[in-house]
């Protein structure tokens, strides 16, 4: 019997050894993906920091591109009515069948007013927008002149002149140019 409990203790002891020798293998083993667990946490700081880095980046680029998109919004506006500045509208006018009735009206204009208007002070004569079905609201007549000092002779004259509808033989209700200011 005592050799039996000394085998079996002896059994015991490989047995012991064998699951130690196992329990330090798994141990390593656990160890080892502890460390690479803690590098793979290191490393996803280190994104996250990037990251925020790029969106604050992003975030910068962002507001450069509105302030310049916005300063080119307002440059392109600038020049557009520096161009506008020589039209001029023409309200009220009848409209007729004939589609180049813009030239003649500002032509009888020019005369009720006594300006000597040429052709080559004109670059382009034309009605805005689509035809209307509606015949009580023409649409506009807009005039471009060659020059900046041309349309303003053309206005000078309008305000010295006392024309008013009721005196004139063309229809036309008011000229103005592009800025909103009515003459």
């Amino acid at each position: 019997m005592k050799e039996t409990i000394l085998t079996q203790n002896g059994e015991l002891k490989e047995t012991i050894l064998i699951q130690n020798g196992k329990l330090d293998k798994l141990t390593k083993i656990t160890q080892n993906l502890e460390n690479k667990l803690n590098g793979i946490q290191q490393k996803m700081v280190q994104y996250e920091k990037m990251l925020n880095q790029l969106a604050e980046k992003k975030d910068k680029l962002r507001d450069e591109m509105v302030q310049k998109t916005n300063l080119l919004v307002f440059q392109l506006d600038r020049q557009e009515q520096y161009i506008r500045r020589e039209n001029i509208l023409i309200y009220g006018v009848e409209e007729n069948k004939d589609n180049n009735d813009g030239e003649k009206v500002l032509f009888k204009i020019a005369d009720e007013l006594k300006i000597d208007l040429q052709d080559n002070v004109i670059q382009r004569v034309h009605r805005l927008g689509q035809k209307r079905r509606n015949k009580e609201n023409p649409r506009p007549i807009i005039a471009r002149f060659v020059s900046y000092k041309k349309r303003n002779e053309f206005l000078t004259n309008k305000r010295k002149s006392k024309i008013s509808k009721e005196d004139s033989t063309s229809s036309f209700v008011k000229i103005s140019h592009l800025y909103g200011t009515s003459y």
